[in-house]
């Protein structure tokens, strides 16, 4: 599984985590609509640092890398 860090730089240059995804797509049009909901503008994904990540989980059966 293809797992994403999506952060956002404001203005002064500090780096926000906004969520960690498996689709980008979607996770960028759930959070269009809320924006939209709250009358701001819709964003772009190139308005974002995308990160691909892997995730460790470690349980009873062993480790699992995603």
């Amino acid at each position: 599984m293809e797992l994403y860090n999506i952060y956002w730089y404001d203005s002064y240059g500090n780096r926000s985590l906004m969520d960690t995804t498996n689709n980008v797509d979607k996770w960028l049009e759930e959070n269009n609509k809320q924006r939209i909901a709250d009358g701001e503008e819709a964003e772009r994904l190139d308005q974002f640092e995308i990160e691909e990540v892997e995730a460790i989980i470690y349980s009873k059966e062993g480790i699992k890398c995603f």
